[in-house]
């Protein structure tokens, strides 16, 4: 579980993320992308290892350099990886 998860999932709900979606909860979504960012890089998501514009950036080559998800993925995660940065510095 992503550190802060419920804050996270309050946050982006808040901040329209999934408004305009009819077909799945995209806060759900956002929650998952994270959790496999973590999975696939045995990591923790907090505001620690996920507070910047660079961390996103560094996270994101690691993601690509494991060749094993496709650009779209990792922009997924990337999503949500900048709402969760948008998140952290709002504190």
């Amino acid at each position: 579980m992503i550190q802060h998860q419920y804050k996270y999932e309050k946050y982006i709900k808040a901040n329209g993320v999934g408004s305009n979606d009819n077909v799945a909860d995209s806060s759900k979504s956002y929650i998952s992308y994270l959790n496999s960012v973590q999975k696939h890089l045995e990591m923790t998501i907090d505001e620690k290892t996920l507070s910047t514009e660079n961390d996103i950036g560094n996270i994101s080559v690691r993601l690509t350099s494991l060749n094993k998800l496709s650009a779209k993925t990792i922009k997924n995660y990337g999503s949500a990886m900048k709402q969760y940065v948008a998140m952290v510095t709002s504190w």
